[in-house]
């Protein structure tokens, strides 16, 4: 929670300070916006589980709350710019903080290695990159504006648990892939200042070859599922604020001969945002 309390005020500073010095410039004469820079920040009440087996040996199904992992929070910075009125490129960076620590009242198995009852900590943080291609699919004229994107994704994950001073993970990363995303986004104004935006995106990849070995061939299956409701206020013609409520999936599953790995986040919570955009 720090982490993200003092990125947003060190953000908000420097978005402030922008604003007071270009808000009056001769740029707000332009038609659009070319550029846009964002930051997010979310907490969150994830679910899910984690599983990792190893040399035949079948891991316990962890769920997140069994180790601990309770509330995420999240930091994700964006930037976007619009090459024609209609199209724009959107690259995005979301790191994911998922730790905690609890009592385990039984002996689970997690890597090949057993864990004793008792306490252990949990870190299962990981970040996700981002980069689309945008379509305004409405008139340009027109104040709702429905946006359809398409693009790739890739996730960096590497769960482990702490017991005892002796730490133990699993590197997902290793074998994970771009995964193709597709989305829409609306937006409408509500008053002059205020507005509504929704969006959904998703994307996965059926059970595939990851091209690495471990034990064999590795395979992979991944998915995404993102989806928000926010809403918006102009506080500058250059600078908006917006509240909402976010709601997302990631389910991953590696197998070989060797390891059959497993993890899973079902997380939803408010988020908020800062909107920069200049020309």
């Amino acid at each position: 929670m720090r982490r993200l309390v003092s990125s947003t005020i060190v953000f908000t500073f420097t978005v402030l300070l922008s604003t007071i010095a270009h808000a009056q410039t001769d740029a707000t004469a332009a038609s659009a916006p070319r550029w846009e820079v964002t930051l997010d920040g979310r907490v969150g009440f994830p679910s899910g589980y984690v599983r990792v087996g190893e040399s035949e040996i079948h891991g316990t199904r962890l769920r997140l709350s069994d180790i601990g992992i309770t509330v995420s929070e999240g930091v994700e910075v964006g930037a976007a710019v619009w090459l024609t009125p209609r199209d724009a490129v959107r690259a995005g960076y979301v790191y994911y903080f998922l730790r905690g620590g609890a009592s385990l009242d039984r002996a689970v198995v997690f890597d090949g290695r057993e864990w004793d009852a008792g306490h252990v900590d949990s870190n299962a943080d990981f970040w996700r990159a981002s980069l689309a291609y945008e379509r305004l699919l409405t008139s340009e004229s027109d104040p709702r504006r429905l946006v359809a994107s398409a693009g790739l994704t890739y996730i960096w994950l590497n769960p482990g648990l702490t017991q005892h001073g002796r730490t133990k993970a699993e590197d997902f990363y290793l074998q994970e892939l771009p995964v193709p995303i597709v989305g829409l986004r609306f937006e409408t104004p509500l008053t002059e200042r205020l507005g509504l935006r929704a969006s959904v995106d998703g994307g996965l990849l059926p059970k595939v070859n990851s091209l690495r070995q471990e034990g064999g061939t590795v395979y992979l299956w991944q998915s995404h599922a993102d989806a928000d409701v926010a809403v918006s206020y102009a506080v500058t013609p250059v600078l908006s604020v917006e509240a909402g409520y976010r709601f997302t999936y990631l389910h991953q599953h590696e197998k070989s001969h060797e390891d059959d790995n497993v993890f899973e986040l079902i997380d939803h919570g408010p988020h908020a945002r800062l909107t920069l955009r200049f020309w």
